[in-house]
């Protein structure tokens, strides 16, 4: 049974359905006010506006501090420590609350606190509001075979190799000359599991950077998607040269990627997009373009898990996950433990807290997505902190072994159970005790450069299919028929050029539960 619901009205019956999850109306809303600043706002300068805008009184983060909006800059950062402020000249301080600091600055000021043991994060004023009908888990009593497969299957070996991996580039700081062979790397990793890797660019400070992602199409609803996420990118006293970043953040890169190898070998009824983001020791930056971009294109986003320092444990120290959400995702932070009491024994503690505005995580609930961040300490003024956090010494040999282990496993089940196993191939049918024929769909050649040939076997049933081709986005490009004999037939597709966009997709056969997926990519 889908374990979530949305909250139909008292006339309807509430009941599982994919998400389609931002009305129209939040974008129709925001653009108007967008264009209405553009167009009218210079001719009211000096009159009635005030010098601030106001959209800070809306905005979550700032309710702890308690401040009058229109005393606000328009760019204001959050500044996370571990206490106190480190002595950094041309900022202001606005307020401060349990080691959370509201700075105003220039940017390069303010970023130069990351190299001071610090977590910058810049706030905006224009913040979506959730979008779509509300939605609730309904609490999953019954391990699923498959998820507890793939939760055994986390092996501290391929963690520790995998951060290891990371480590040894030196630096992967965003703007040292090595970055795009870091993104290039990752994308290798993920053709190495069978995934079409995906590079998703953006500007800062005058260079391209490059998030890093895959998409695994769900077989039910491939246009749905459960996001995993965590940022590659490092920073320290010296990020040109030496930032290991092991723990921040290493081990969330290693949590996505190790997601992707385990998970690749699965079918799923939703699709999985496993991202690896670039520039969130500048601000969130990639996954502020990524998030911004899928908020322009309605990409249906279910739910986002976010990794971010899983690993550092202090001897004699209790540890546990701290799992951290909004009022709007509280749902799905409780599927995410759900999962974690089905299939782990790793200890955690929830906080639903709006302030959380740390973390790849707040991208995604800037533009109305639901998203839970995952991380190993609350209160940075804790014991459990990683002492090493961006410094030259935040090695592997700080990582814990059993603790980042526990934590992996969590984020397995926690991302299997959300998307649903789909176990494909030859089942039994309980009405009929007949073997269920598990049909295949092959494209080739791939890539493509004029046109992509299909081949299906096993529709024995049948004596036609249609096949549907999907973007990356989920949106359906086209559908086409295919003429079957004895089950099998071929076809072909040649994208128009003056329409089609070159780039990566995936083919399923319309309407089947038990049929494969293939993703090819189009390069002229």
């Amino acid at each position: 049974m889908n374990g979530y619901h949305s909250q139909a009205p008292a006339t309807e019956t509430a009941h599982p359905q994919p998400f389609r999850y931002k009305e129209r109306s939040m974008y129709t809303c925001k653009t108007l006010r967008r264009l209405f600043l553009l167009l009218f706002a210079p001719c009211f300068a000096g009159c009635f506006l005030p010098a601030f805008g106001n959209g800070w009184n809306h905005h979550p983060a700032l309710e702890q501090f308690h401040l009058d909006s229109y005393a606000l800059p328009e760019v204001i950062y959050l500044v996370r420590t571990r206490g106190e402020l480190p002595n950094c000249s041309g900022l202001t301080i606005y307020g401060e609350v349990n080691g959370l600091f509201l700075v105003h600055g220039a940017e390069e000021d303010v970023l130069r606190l990351t190299q001071l043991g610090c977590g910058v994060f810049p706030l905006s004023e224009s913040v979506s509001a959730p979008g779509g009908t509300p939605r609730t888990w309904q609490p999953l009593t019954t391990a699923d075979p498959l998820i507890e497969e793939m939760v055994e299957s986390v092996a501290w070996e391929d963690l520790s190799a995998l951060i290891q991996w990371l480590v040894d580039f030196g630096t992967r700081y965003s703007l040292a000359l090595n970055n795009d062979q870091v993104a290039s790397q990752i994308g290798s990793v993920f053709l190495g599991y069978g995934l079409i890797p995906e590079y998703h660019s953006f500007q800062y400070s005058g260079e391209t950077l490059l998030n890093v992602l895959a998409t695994q199409t769900g077989t039910v609803y491939p246009d749905s998607f459960f996001i995993i996420c965590g940022h590659f990118d490092s920073v320290s006293g010296d990020p040109y040269l030496i930032a290991p970043g092991a723990d921040d953040n290493g081990t969330g890169t290693a949590m996505v990627l190790l997601a992707a190898d385990i998970l690749s070998g699965y079918s799923f009824r939703y699709s999985i997009i496993y991202i690896c983001f670039n520039g969130e020791e500048q601000g969130l930056k990639g996954s502020q373009a990524y998030a911004a971009w899928a908020s322009a294109n309605d990409l249906g986003i279910v739910g986002v898990l976010n990794f971010d320092m899983l690993g550092y444990w202090e001897p004699g120290v209790e540890a546990d996950l701290e799992v951290e959400t909004n009022d709007a995702s509280v749902w799905l932070a409780e599927a995410v433990l759900n999962a974690a009491d089905l299939y782990t024994e790793t200890p955690y503690e929830l906080h639903v807290y709006n302030g959380a505005w740390w973390g790849d995580h707040a991208s995604f609930w800037g533009e109305g997505f639901p998203a839970v961040n995952h991380e190993e300490a609350w209160d940075w003024g804790d014991p459990d902190f990683n002492p090493y956090y961006h410094t030259t010494e935040d090695l592997p040999e700080y990582i814990g072994e059993d603790f980042m282990t526990g934590n992996a496993r969590l984020g397995i089940a926690a991302l299997a159970t959300l998307a649903q196993p789909d176990a494909v191939g030859t089942s039994v049918e309980e009405h009929s005790g007949v073997p269920t024929q598990f049909v295949s769909l092959r494209a080739f050649p791939n890539p493509f450069s004029d046109q992509i040939n299909f081949q299906i076997d096993g529709a024995v049933s049948q004596d036609q299919v249609l096949i549907d081709i999907f973007d990356l986005s989920g949106r359906l490009v086209t559908t086409m028929n295919v003429p079957l004999v004895q089950g099998s037939g071929s076809g072909c597709w040649i994208p128009c050029r003056g329409k089609d966009q070159e780039g990566f997709f995936a083919a399923r056969i319309h309407g089947s539960e038990n049929a494969g997926t293939a993703r090819f990519a189009w390069i002229r």
